[in-house]
Protein backbone atom coordinates (compact mmCIF):
# COMPACT_ATOMS: atom_id res chain seq x y z
CA UNK A 1 0.00 0.00 0.00
CA UNK A 2 1.30 3.48 -0.90
CA UNK A 3 2.50 5.58 2.06
CA UNK A 4 1.17 8.81 0.47
CA UNK A 5 -1.48 9.08 -2.19
CA UNK A 6 -4.13 11.44 -3.53
CA UNK A 7 -7.72 11.18 -2.37
CA UNK A 8 -10.21 9.97 -4.99
CA UNK A 9 -11.86 13.42 -4.93
CA UNK A 10 -8.49 15.07 -5.68
CA UNK A 11 -7.83 12.75 -8.61
CA UNK A 12 -11.26 13.44 -10.07
CA UNK A 13 -10.91 17.22 -9.71
CA UNK A 14 -7.35 17.62 -11.05
CA UNK A 15 -6.53 17.83 -14.78
CA UNK A 16 -5.36 15.10 -17.13
CA UNK A 17 -2.83 16.63 -19.51
CA UNK A 18 -2.81 15.61 -23.15
CA UNK A 19 0.35 16.37 -25.11
CA UNK A 20 -0.16 18.63 -28.13
CA UNK A 21 1.93 16.18 -30.14
CA UNK A 22 -0.82 13.61 -29.61
CA UNK A 23 -3.49 16.04 -30.77
CA UNK A 24 -1.51 17.13 -33.82
CA UNK A 25 0.15 13.90 -34.96
CA UNK A 26 -2.12 11.08 -33.81
CA UNK A 27 -5.65 12.11 -32.81
CA UNK A 28 -6.89 13.20 -36.29
CA UNK A 29 -6.04 9.83 -37.82
CA UNK A 30 -6.80 7.34 -35.04
CA UNK A 31 -10.05 5.35 -34.74
CA UNK A 32 -12.48 6.93 -32.27
CA UNK A 33 -12.46 3.90 -29.92
CA UNK A 34 -8.66 3.98 -29.76
CA UNK A 35 -8.68 7.68 -28.82
CA UNK A 36 -11.17 6.97 -26.01
CA UNK A 37 -9.01 4.16 -24.65
CA UNK A 38 -5.80 6.24 -24.81
CA UNK A 39 -7.25 9.28 -23.02
CA UNK A 40 -8.98 7.18 -20.35
CA UNK A 41 -5.70 5.32 -19.87
CA UNK A 42 -3.90 8.64 -19.27
CA UNK A 43 -6.52 9.49 -16.67
CA UNK A 44 -6.09 6.18 -14.85
CA UNK A 45 -2.31 6.53 -14.91
CA UNK A 46 -2.64 9.61 -12.66
CA UNK A 47 -4.62 7.69 -10.06
CA UNK A 48 -2.81 6.21 -7.05
CA UNK A 49 -5.60 3.68 -6.65
CA UNK A 50 -5.33 0.38 -8.51
CA UNK A 51 -8.59 -1.30 -7.53
CA UNK A 52 -10.52 -0.05 -10.60
CA UNK A 53 -7.51 0.25 -12.93
CA UNK A 54 -8.41 -2.94 -14.75
CA UNK A 55 -9.40 -3.94 -18.26
CA UNK A 56 -12.82 -4.95 -16.88
CA UNK A 57 -13.38 -1.43 -15.57
CA UNK A 58 -12.12 0.10 -18.85
CA UNK A 59 -14.65 -1.98 -20.77
CA UNK A 60 -17.49 -1.04 -18.42
CA UNK A 61 -16.76 2.72 -18.38
CA UNK A 62 -16.08 3.04 -22.11
CA UNK A 63 -18.85 0.67 -23.16
CA UNK A 64 -16.41 -1.49 -25.11
CA UNK A 65 -15.54 -5.18 -24.99
CA UNK A 66 -12.28 -6.34 -23.42
CA UNK A 67 -11.15 -7.49 -26.87
CA UNK A 68 -11.72 -3.97 -28.23
CA UNK A 69 -9.68 -2.53 -25.34
CA UNK A 70 -6.81 -4.92 -26.13
CA UNK A 71 -6.97 -4.13 -29.85
CA UNK A 72 -6.84 -0.40 -29.05
CA UNK A 73 -3.68 -0.79 -26.97
CA UNK A 74 -2.11 -2.96 -29.65
CA UNK A 75 -2.89 -0.17 -32.13
CA UNK A 76 -1.14 2.38 -29.89
CA UNK A 77 1.77 0.02 -29.43
CA UNK A 78 2.16 -0.09 -33.19
CA UNK A 79 2.22 3.72 -33.18
CA UNK A 80 4.87 3.65 -30.43
CA UNK A 81 2.76 5.41 -27.78
CA UNK A 82 2.47 2.46 -25.37
CA UNK A 83 4.15 -0.84 -24.60
CA UNK A 84 2.12 -3.99 -23.95
CA UNK A 85 4.24 -5.60 -21.21
CA UNK A 86 1.96 -8.57 -20.51
CA UNK A 87 -1.08 -9.98 -22.19
CA UNK A 88 -2.43 -12.23 -19.42
CA UNK A 89 -3.19 -10.27 -17.39
CA UNK A 90 -2.72 -7.33 -19.73
CA UNK A 91 -0.32 -4.65 -18.54
CA UNK A 92 0.29 -1.36 -20.36
CA UNK A 93 3.06 1.20 -20.06
CA UNK A 94 2.50 4.68 -21.57
CA UNK A 95 5.56 6.11 -23.37
CA UNK A 96 6.66 9.79 -23.67
CA UNK A 97 5.44 11.19 -26.97
CA UNK A 98 8.66 13.12 -27.60
CA UNK A 99 10.52 9.84 -27.71
CA UNK A 100 8.06 8.52 -30.29
CA UNK A 101 8.45 11.62 -32.49
CA UNK A 102 12.23 11.90 -32.13
CA UNK A 103 12.99 8.23 -32.75
CA UNK A 104 12.52 7.34 -36.40
CA UNK A 105 10.09 4.47 -36.62
CA UNK A 106 11.40 1.43 -38.45
CA UNK A 107 9.12 -0.09 -41.05
CA UNK A 108 9.45 -3.35 -42.88
CA UNK A 109 10.03 -2.49 -46.56
CA UNK A 110 8.70 -5.87 -47.70
CA UNK A 111 5.28 -4.85 -46.37
CA UNK A 112 5.20 -2.09 -49.01
CA UNK A 113 6.82 -3.92 -51.93
CA UNK A 114 4.08 -3.08 -54.44
CA UNK A 115 3.89 0.54 -53.29
CA UNK A 116 7.69 0.90 -53.48
CA UNK A 117 7.75 -0.29 -57.07
CA UNK A 118 4.92 2.06 -58.09
CA UNK A 119 6.54 5.11 -56.46
CA UNK A 120 9.86 4.40 -58.18
CA UNK A 121 8.06 4.17 -61.53
CA UNK A 122 6.55 7.63 -60.96
CA UNK A 123 9.87 9.12 -59.77
CA UNK A 124 11.89 7.46 -62.49
CA UNK A 125 14.25 10.42 -62.77
CA UNK A 126 16.01 9.60 -59.49
CA UNK A 127 16.64 6.83 -57.00
CA UNK A 128 14.47 6.86 -53.87
CA UNK A 129 16.43 6.66 -50.62
CA UNK A 130 15.42 4.61 -47.53
CA UNK A 131 14.77 7.84 -45.62
CA UNK A 132 12.30 8.99 -48.28
CA UNK A 133 10.58 5.61 -48.19
CA UNK A 134 10.23 5.88 -44.40
CA UNK A 135 8.47 9.24 -44.83
CA UNK A 136 5.99 7.64 -47.23
CA UNK A 137 5.45 4.73 -44.83
CA UNK A 138 4.70 7.25 -42.09
CA UNK A 139 1.97 8.76 -44.28
CA UNK A 140 0.52 5.34 -44.95
CA UNK A 141 0.66 3.92 -41.44
CA UNK A 142 0.27 6.96 -39.17
CA UNK A 143 -1.78 9.36 -41.27
CA UNK A 144 -3.73 6.45 -42.80
CA UNK A 145 -3.35 7.38 -46.45
CA UNK A 146 -4.67 4.82 -48.87
CA UNK A 147 -1.68 3.73 -51.03
CA UNK A 148 -3.41 4.67 -54.28
CA UNK A 149 -4.33 8.09 -52.86
CA UNK A 150 -0.70 8.78 -51.93
CA UNK A 151 0.49 7.62 -55.36
CA UNK A 152 -1.94 10.09 -56.96
CA UNK A 153 -0.52 12.94 -54.86
CA UNK A 154 3.06 11.99 -55.77
CA UNK A 155 2.18 11.89 -59.46
CA UNK A 156 0.42 15.25 -59.19
CA UNK A 157 3.51 16.80 -57.56
CA UNK A 158 5.69 15.55 -60.45
CA UNK A 159 3.34 17.23 -62.92
CA UNK A 160 3.93 20.53 -61.14
CA UNK A 161 7.61 20.24 -60.19
CA UNK A 162 8.90 17.58 -62.59
CA UNK A 163 10.16 14.04 -61.98
CA UNK A 164 12.99 15.34 -59.81
CA UNK A 165 10.58 16.88 -57.30
CA UNK A 166 11.99 16.73 -53.76
CA UNK A 167 10.30 14.34 -51.38
CA UNK A 168 9.92 17.06 -48.71
CA UNK A 169 7.62 18.95 -51.08
CA UNK A 170 5.54 15.80 -51.57
CA UNK A 171 5.36 15.17 -47.82
CA UNK A 172 4.28 18.76 -47.16
CA UNK A 173 1.49 18.55 -49.74
CA UNK A 174 0.30 15.20 -48.38
CA UNK A 175 0.24 16.42 -44.77
CA UNK A 176 -1.66 19.57 -45.75
CA UNK A 177 -4.25 17.47 -47.53
CA UNK A 178 -4.43 15.07 -44.58
CA UNK A 179 -5.25 18.06 -42.35
CA UNK A 180 -8.22 18.68 -44.65
CA UNK A 181 -9.27 15.04 -44.26
CA UNK A 182 -8.13 14.13 -47.77
CA UNK A 183 -6.48 10.70 -47.39
CA UNK A 184 -8.67 8.38 -49.47
CA UNK A 185 -8.53 7.70 -53.19
CA UNK A 186 -11.97 9.23 -53.63
CA UNK A 187 -11.21 12.48 -51.77
CA UNK A 188 -7.85 12.93 -53.54
CA UNK A 189 -9.53 12.30 -56.88
CA UNK A 190 -12.17 14.96 -56.12
CA UNK A 191 -9.44 17.45 -55.19
CA UNK A 192 -7.55 16.77 -58.40
CA UNK A 193 -10.74 17.07 -60.46
CA UNK A 194 -11.29 20.55 -58.98
CA UNK A 195 -7.75 21.48 -59.99
CA UNK A 196 -8.23 20.04 -63.48
CA UNK A 197 -11.54 21.79 -64.06
CA UNK A 198 -10.03 25.13 -63.13
CA UNK A 199 -6.83 24.51 -65.13
CA UNK A 200 -7.73 26.51 -68.23
CA UNK A 201 -9.09 29.38 -66.13
CA UNK A 202 -5.92 29.51 -64.04
CA UNK A 203 -3.89 29.66 -67.26
CA UNK A 204 -5.85 32.77 -68.29
CA UNK A 205 -4.95 34.52 -65.03
CA UNK A 206 -1.31 33.41 -65.30
CA UNK A 207 -1.15 34.82 -68.83
CA UNK A 208 -2.55 38.18 -67.71
CA UNK A 209 0.07 38.22 -64.92
CA UNK A 210 2.80 37.51 -67.48
CA UNK A 211 3.65 34.14 -65.87
CA UNK A 212 4.80 31.59 -68.47
CA UNK A 213 4.70 28.32 -66.56
CA UNK A 214 2.29 25.89 -64.96
CA UNK A 215 0.46 27.05 -61.86
CA UNK A 216 2.06 26.10 -58.58
CA UNK A 217 0.11 24.22 -55.95
CA UNK A 218 -0.17 27.42 -53.90
CA UNK A 219 -1.59 29.30 -56.89
CA UNK A 220 -4.12 26.55 -57.50
CA UNK A 221 -5.19 26.73 -53.86
CA UNK A 222 -5.60 30.51 -54.12
CA UNK A 223 -7.68 30.14 -57.27
CA UNK A 224 -10.01 27.68 -55.50
CA UNK A 225 -10.24 30.10 -52.58
CA UNK A 226 -11.32 32.93 -54.90
CA UNK A 227 -13.89 30.89 -56.77
CA UNK A 228 -15.16 28.41 -54.16
CA UNK A 229 -14.87 30.31 -50.87
CA UNK A 230 -15.18 33.97 -51.87
CA UNK A 231 -17.53 33.40 -54.81
CA UNK A 232 -15.80 35.40 -57.56
CA UNK A 233 -16.56 34.52 -61.17
CA UNK A 234 -13.68 33.97 -63.62
CA UNK A 235 -14.59 37.11 -65.58
CA UNK A 236 -14.24 39.13 -62.37
CA UNK A 237 -10.82 37.59 -61.72
CA UNK A 238 -9.72 38.47 -65.26
CA UNK A 239 -10.97 42.05 -64.87
CA UNK A 240 -9.10 42.57 -61.58
CA UNK A 241 -5.92 40.94 -62.94
CA UNK A 242 -6.01 43.27 -65.96
CA UNK A 243 -6.70 46.19 -63.64
CA UNK A 244 -3.50 45.41 -61.72
CA UNK A 245 -1.47 44.41 -64.77
CA UNK A 246 0.65 47.55 -64.81
CA UNK A 247 1.95 46.91 -61.27
CA UNK A 248 3.54 43.52 -62.09
CA UNK A 249 0.71 41.58 -60.52
CA UNK A 250 1.20 38.10 -59.07
CA UNK A 251 -1.16 35.75 -57.28
CA UNK A 252 -0.23 37.08 -53.83
CA UNK A 253 -0.99 40.69 -54.81
CA UNK A 254 -4.13 39.57 -56.60
CA UNK A 255 -5.25 37.69 -53.49
CA UNK A 256 -4.80 40.79 -51.34
CA UNK A 257 -6.87 42.93 -53.74
CA UNK A 258 -9.63 40.32 -54.13
CA UNK A 259 -9.83 39.84 -50.38
CA UNK A 260 -10.29 43.60 -49.97
CA UNK A 261 -13.10 43.64 -52.56
CA UNK A 262 -14.72 40.68 -50.81
CA UNK A 263 -14.63 42.48 -47.46
CA UNK A 264 -16.28 45.50 -49.12
CA UNK A 265 -18.90 43.13 -50.64
CA UNK A 266 -17.92 44.04 -54.20
CA UNK A 267 -17.96 40.76 -56.10
CA UNK A 268 -19.06 41.57 -59.64
CA UNK A 269 -17.23 43.38 -62.44
CA UNK A 270 -19.82 46.18 -62.34
CA UNK A 271 -19.42 46.75 -58.59
CA UNK A 272 -15.62 46.77 -58.77
CA UNK A 273 -15.64 48.95 -61.91
CA UNK A 274 -17.91 51.51 -60.23
CA UNK A 275 -15.73 51.47 -57.12
CA UNK A 276 -12.51 52.04 -59.05
CA UNK A 277 -14.12 54.78 -61.15
CA UNK A 278 -15.33 56.47 -57.99
CA UNK A 279 -12.02 55.93 -56.19
CA UNK A 280 -10.31 59.08 -57.54
CA UNK A 281 -13.28 61.14 -56.41
CA UNK A 282 -13.15 59.43 -53.01
CA UNK A 283 -9.50 60.38 -52.58
CA UNK A 284 -10.35 64.02 -53.28
CA UNK A 285 -13.30 63.82 -50.89
CA UNK A 286 -11.06 62.33 -48.19
CA UNK A 287 -8.63 65.22 -48.65
CA UNK A 288 -11.44 67.81 -48.48
CA UNK A 289 -12.93 66.24 -45.34
CA UNK A 290 -9.54 66.22 -43.64
CA UNK A 291 -9.07 69.86 -44.56
CA UNK A 292 -12.48 70.75 -43.11
CA UNK A 293 -11.54 69.04 -39.84
CA UNK A 294 -7.98 70.39 -39.69
CA UNK A 295 -6.40 66.99 -40.29
CA UNK A 296 -3.62 65.78 -42.57
CA UNK A 297 -2.78 62.24 -43.74
CA UNK A 298 -0.09 61.54 -46.28
CA UNK A 299 -1.62 58.16 -47.21
CA UNK A 300 -5.33 58.54 -47.89
CA UNK A 301 -5.98 54.95 -49.03
CA UNK A 302 -6.77 53.58 -45.53
CA UNK A 303 -9.21 56.46 -45.01
CA UNK A 304 -10.92 55.77 -48.32
CA UNK A 305 -11.18 52.06 -47.58
CA UNK A 306 -12.22 52.35 -43.92
CA UNK A 307 -14.42 55.46 -43.93
CA UNK A 308 -15.24 57.14 -47.24
CA UNK A 309 -16.41 53.97 -48.98
CA UNK A 310 -18.56 53.02 -45.98
CA UNK A 311 -20.13 56.47 -45.66
CA UNK A 312 -21.00 56.57 -49.35
CA UNK A 313 -22.54 53.11 -49.08
CA UNK A 314 -24.81 54.48 -46.34
CA UNK A 315 -26.27 56.90 -48.90
CA UNK A 316 -24.21 60.03 -48.26
CA UNK A 317 -22.73 62.20 -50.99
CA UNK A 318 -19.88 64.72 -51.02
CA UNK A 319 -22.06 67.62 -49.90
CA UNK A 320 -23.61 65.81 -46.93
CA UNK A 321 -20.25 64.48 -45.72
CA UNK A 322 -18.58 67.89 -45.98
CA UNK A 323 -21.50 69.44 -44.10
CA UNK A 324 -21.09 66.91 -41.30
CA UNK A 325 -17.32 67.39 -41.23
CA UNK A 326 -17.89 71.13 -40.82
CA UNK A 327 -20.45 70.51 -38.07
CA UNK A 328 -18.05 68.21 -36.19
CA UNK A 329 -15.18 70.69 -36.42
CA UNK A 330 -17.33 73.50 -35.03
CA UNK A 331 -18.43 71.25 -32.15
CA UNK A 332 -14.86 70.24 -31.25
CA UNK A 333 -15.17 66.77 -32.80
CA UNK A 334 -11.90 66.73 -34.71
CA UNK A 335 -11.09 63.08 -35.44
CA UNK A 336 -12.29 60.77 -38.18
CA UNK A 337 -13.46 58.35 -35.50
CA UNK A 338 -15.63 61.09 -34.04
CA UNK A 339 -17.00 62.00 -37.47
CA UNK A 340 -17.72 58.31 -38.11
CA UNK A 341 -19.61 58.05 -34.81
CA UNK A 342 -21.68 61.14 -35.68
CA UNK A 343 -22.49 59.81 -39.15
CA UNK A 344 -23.60 56.42 -37.78
CA UNK A 345 -25.70 58.11 -35.08
CA UNK A 346 -27.51 60.25 -37.65
CA UNK A 347 -27.89 57.27 -40.00
CA UNK A 348 -29.89 55.48 -37.30
CA UNK A 349 -32.19 58.53 -37.31
CA UNK A 350 -32.51 58.32 -41.11
CA UNK A 351 -30.46 61.47 -41.67
CA UNK A 352 -28.22 61.12 -44.74
CA UNK A 353 -29.24 63.77 -47.28
CA UNK A 354 -28.16 67.39 -47.34
CA UNK A 355 -31.77 68.43 -46.77
CA UNK A 356 -32.27 66.20 -43.72
CA UNK A 357 -28.92 67.28 -42.29
CA UNK A 358 -29.83 70.94 -42.84
CA UNK A 359 -33.18 70.41 -41.10
CA UNK A 360 -31.45 68.62 -38.22
CA UNK A 361 -28.90 71.44 -37.90
CA UNK A 362 -31.66 74.07 -37.89
CA UNK A 363 -33.42 72.16 -35.13
CA UNK A 364 -30.18 72.11 -33.15
CA UNK A 365 -29.69 75.84 -33.72
CA UNK A 366 -33.27 76.52 -32.58
CA UNK A 367 -32.77 74.26 -29.56
CA UNK A 368 -29.49 75.96 -28.67
CA UNK A 369 -31.18 79.34 -28.97
CA UNK A 370 -33.84 78.35 -26.42
CA UNK A 371 -31.21 76.93 -24.08
CA UNK A 372 -29.06 80.06 -24.51
CA UNK A 373 -31.97 82.24 -23.41
CA UNK A 374 -32.36 80.14 -20.24
CA UNK A 375 -28.65 80.41 -19.50
CA UNK A 376 -28.70 84.19 -19.92
CA UNK A 377 -31.69 84.52 -17.58
CA UNK A 378 -29.76 82.49 -15.00
CA UNK A 379 -26.79 84.81 -15.39
CA UNK A 380 -24.62 82.24 -17.18
CA UNK A 381 -22.55 83.58 -20.06
CA UNK A 382 -21.00 80.76 -22.16
CA UNK A 383 -21.65 78.48 -25.13
CA UNK A 384 -24.30 75.78 -24.92
CA UNK A 385 -22.81 72.40 -23.96
CA UNK A 386 -23.97 68.83 -24.57
CA UNK A 387 -24.86 68.60 -20.88
CA UNK A 388 -27.17 71.63 -21.31
CA UNK A 389 -28.82 69.91 -24.28
CA UNK A 390 -29.25 66.71 -22.29
CA UNK A 391 -30.93 68.62 -19.45
CA UNK A 392 -33.26 70.45 -21.83
CA UNK A 393 -34.26 67.32 -23.77
CA UNK A 394 -34.94 65.51 -20.50
CA UNK A 395 -37.17 68.34 -19.27
CA UNK A 396 -39.14 68.76 -22.49
CA UNK A 397 -39.16 65.31 -24.11
CA UNK A 398 -38.87 62.79 -21.28
CA UNK A 399 -40.52 64.57 -18.36
CA UNK A 400 -42.86 66.59 -20.65
CA UNK A 401 -42.44 69.76 -18.60
CA UNK A 402 -44.42 72.59 -20.19
CA UNK A 403 -42.74 75.84 -21.33
CA UNK A 404 -44.73 77.67 -18.67
CA UNK A 405 -43.31 75.50 -15.87
CA UNK A 406 -39.81 75.80 -17.32
CA UNK A 407 -40.19 79.60 -17.11
CA UNK A 408 -41.27 79.24 -13.46
CA UNK A 409 -38.29 76.99 -12.84
CA UNK A 410 -35.95 79.58 -14.36
CA UNK A 411 -37.48 82.30 -12.20
CA UNK A 412 -36.98 80.27 -9.00
CA UNK A 413 -33.40 79.28 -9.93
CA UNK A 414 -32.06 82.79 -10.52
CA UNK A 415 -29.29 83.60 -8.06
CA UNK A 416 -28.97 80.07 -6.78
CA UNK A 417 -25.67 78.22 -6.38
CA UNK A 418 -25.13 76.18 -9.59
CA UNK A 419 -28.48 77.34 -11.04
CA UNK A 420 -28.69 74.74 -13.85
CA UNK A 421 -28.31 71.86 -11.41
CA UNK A 422 -30.71 73.56 -9.00
CA UNK A 423 -33.30 73.97 -11.75
CA UNK A 424 -32.88 70.36 -12.85
CA UNK A 425 -33.58 69.18 -9.29
CA UNK A 426 -36.57 71.51 -9.04
CA UNK A 427 -38.11 70.23 -12.29
CA UNK A 428 -37.36 66.63 -11.28
CA UNK A 429 -39.36 67.12 -8.06
CA UNK A 430 -42.27 68.58 -10.03
CA UNK A 431 -42.16 65.69 -12.51
CA UNK A 432 -42.15 63.13 -9.69
CA UNK A 433 -45.04 64.90 -7.93
CA UNK A 434 -47.01 65.29 -11.19
CA UNK A 435 -47.05 69.09 -10.92
CA UNK A 436 -48.75 70.60 -13.99
CA UNK A 437 -49.64 74.24 -13.20
CA UNK A 438 -47.79 77.29 -11.91
CA UNK A 439 -49.99 77.36 -8.80
CA UNK A 440 -49.14 73.72 -8.03
CA UNK A 441 -45.45 74.42 -8.62
CA UNK A 442 -45.32 77.35 -6.20
CA UNK A 443 -47.37 75.48 -3.62
CA UNK A 444 -45.03 72.47 -3.94
CA UNK A 445 -41.99 74.69 -3.34
CA UNK A 446 -43.67 76.32 -0.35
CA UNK A 447 -44.50 72.94 1.17
CA UNK A 448 -40.98 71.76 0.58
CA UNK A 449 -39.61 74.85 2.30
CA UNK A 450 -41.93 74.26 5.30
CA UNK A 451 -40.59 70.74 5.62
CA UNK A 452 -37.00 71.97 5.47
CA UNK A 453 -37.57 74.70 8.03
CA UNK A 454 -39.29 72.25 10.36
CA UNK A 455 -36.36 69.91 10.03
CA UNK A 456 -33.86 72.70 10.59
CA UNK A 457 -35.66 73.80 13.80
CA UNK A 458 -35.58 70.29 15.31
CA UNK A 459 -39.23 69.53 14.93
CA UNK A 460 -40.73 72.93 15.74
CA UNK A 461 -43.90 73.61 13.67
CA UNK A 462 -44.46 76.95 12.02
CA UNK A 463 -47.68 78.78 11.31
CA UNK A 464 -48.34 80.21 7.86
CA UNK A 465 -47.73 83.77 9.09
CA UNK A 466 -44.33 82.71 10.43
CA UNK A 467 -43.49 81.00 7.17
CA UNK A 468 -44.34 84.11 5.20
CA UNK A 469 -42.07 86.13 7.47
CA UNK A 470 -39.26 83.66 6.98
CA UNK A 471 -39.70 83.44 3.23
CA UNK A 472 -36.69 85.61 2.40
CA UNK A 473 -34.31 83.61 4.57
CA UNK A 474 -35.56 80.40 3.01
CA UNK A 475 -34.31 81.49 -0.40
CA UNK A 476 -30.83 80.22 0.50
CA UNK A 477 -32.01 76.74 1.46
CA UNK A 478 -31.43 74.27 -1.41
CA UNK A 479 -34.01 71.77 -2.48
Amino acid sequence: MAFCKFSSEYVISKETQIDNLFINEFLPYAPAECVKVYIYGLYKCSSASAYDNTIENFAKVLNLTEEEIEDAFLYWQEQGLVQVLNTCPIEIRFMPLKNVINNTKKYKPEEFATFNRQVQEILEGRQITPTEYDEYYYLLKTLHFQPEALLMIIKFCTQIKGANVGYKYIITVAKNWANEGITTTKSVEEKLINYEQSGSDIEKILKICGIKRLATLEERELFLKWTKELGFEIKTLEYVANLMKSSKVNFEKLDARLTKYYEMKKLSVKEIEDYETQKADMFKLAKDINKKMGLYYENLEPIVDSYISKWLNLGHNNSSLLALADYCFKNSIRTLEGLDSTILKLYKLGIVSVESISQYMNELISLDKEIKEILEKLGISRLVTNQDRTYYKTWTQIWNISPMLIDVGVEMSIGKFQPIQYMNKLLSNWHTSNVKTEEEARKHVLQDKEIKVTSNKKGRSYKKEELDALFDSLEEIEL
